[in-house]
């Protein structure tokens, strides 16, 4: 008879015993008339409560998580008799901010009573922005993904049309360019029409069946051939006759894009510092900050106002980061003056403040007008610790490691 080696018990055994320190050992759901009923993971994170025991219930002592780990305890919270209760999933662990976040991909939530008992739990898939997983009825019904969430209200009896992932091709159109627009639908036996909506200019909307191929939804909007701003949005009305919308919040506000014959401003991407340990340091309320930050410089002969233009670390994302137009006094770049961007995801400290960082292994980083046409770009790699690259001179094809120059003319 074959004897196992010692060692490879020994491992085996050491493997269980590290499986069982990390996972919880699965509990029966026992429900008592409090629900998990909706679910939010994409840019918004949050939970919905339920409460259908017929009477007000105070979830203090309650526990809900994603990791058996670290549990969130609820405070002081009533709902009354068929009523709700929202969950921030945020990270703060603070009143009704949970201390976990939500996946975007899907992953499972659990919700226990003070007693440790699990009164409920739900796998929710990969969701988009527009999109939540809501039970249907409220609390005893099936899950659904739902084109409509309907926060800190009832789910009603039917999901509305679900729609994500709307592409536009090309992204940046020119003048002569037709545009098709296409769209997935998460539940297309569900749906009963699908169109596209759009309009030049402010004039009235059109609107354009859009033709199927399995999921996926596409409708052209022709060549515009003259400059303005074109805006678009789709409507899906699903077999219930229940209306969704994509983006969810058309069409007060719809996509959009802009067809523009403006000559590009004479602006650099001239100077980035990936690696900031000691230099150059973003001074907040008294406290040294050491930002990445990158610099503009404006080669022409006139003032450029950059708001409304946009700023990337992936160039097939041009439309990663806007910069507000809403204080031109800060965003206007004098004639061969220089403008400085602190890439540190805190817009909380001003509009000039990215929603990304630089990354010191290398990466990209762009520059594009306000239709999308990329004005400047760099594509660089490893950087050394408190130097920067710049371009010497400004403006010029020549870069090189430097001492930062953060603001003011390279060396």
């Amino acid at each position: 008879m074959y004897a196992m080696p010692k060692s490879t018990i020994l491992l085996a055994f050491v493997v269980v015993l590290l499986f069982s320190c990390t996972r919880e050992p699965v509990k029966p759901v026992v429900n008592n008339g409090i629900f998990l009923n909706e679910v939010a993971a994409k840019g918004s994170d949050w939970l919905e409560i339920y409460n259908g025991t017929g009477a007000s219930v105070n979830l203090s002592g309650y526990m809900v998580y994603d990791d058996p780990t670290m549990k969130f305890t609820l405070p002081s919270i009533t709902i009354a008799a068929g009523g709700f209760a929202i969950l921030y999933c945020d990270g703060t662990g603070i009143g009704d901010h949970t201390s976990f976040g939500l996946s975007s991909l899907g992953e499972t939530i659990f919700l226990e009573d003070p007693k440790g008992t699990l009164v409920d739990q739900v796998d929710y898939p990969a969701m988009s922005g527009s999109q939540s997983y809501a039970r249907f009825p409220d609390g005893t019904g099936d899950w659904k993904i739902t084109g409509a969430p309907t926060q800190n209200a009832s789910n009603g009896d039917g999901a509305f049309a679900s729609l994500r992932n709307t592409t536009r091709e090309p992204l940046v159109p020119g003048l002569a360019d037709d545009v098709v627009i296409t769209v997935e639908a998460s539940d297309p036996a569900g749906l009963q029409q699908i169109k596209l909506f759009y309009s030049v200019n402010g004039a009235a909307y059109q609107s354009v069946d859009m033709t199927a191929s399995g999921a996926i939804y596409s409708a052209t909007i022709p060549a515009v051939n003259a400059s303005g701003t074109v805006e678009y949005y789709i409507q899906a009305v699903n077999t219930q006759s229940l209306i969704s919308y994509q983006p969810a919040a058309a069409p007060a506000q719809p996509y959009q894009y802009i067809l523009n014959t403006d000559a590009l401003p004479q602006l650099f991407i001239n100077e980035f510092m990936a690696f900031n340990v000691t230099c150059c340091p973003d001074v907040q309320l008294g406290v040294d900050e050491f930002d990445d930050w990158f610099e503009i410089y404006n080669a022409g002969d006139s003032p450029v106002d950059v708001g409304g233009m946009y700023l990337t670390d992936t160039l097939a994302l041009p439309f990663k980061f806007l910069i507000a137009k809403t204080n031109p006094a800060l965003t206007t770049i004098p004639a061969k003056g220089h403008l400085v961007i602190h890439a540190d995801e805190q817009g909380s400290q001003g509009i000039l403040h990215a929603n990304f960082k630089l990354d010191q292994a290398g990466e990209e980083l762009g520059l594009f007008y306000i239709d999308g046409r990329m004005i400047d770009s760099r594509i660089f790699g490893q950087q050394i610790q408190d130097l920067s690259e710049g371009r010497s001179p400004d403006g010029s094809d020549s870069w090189f490691k430097m001492t930062p120059t953060k603001g003011s003319a390279n060396n």
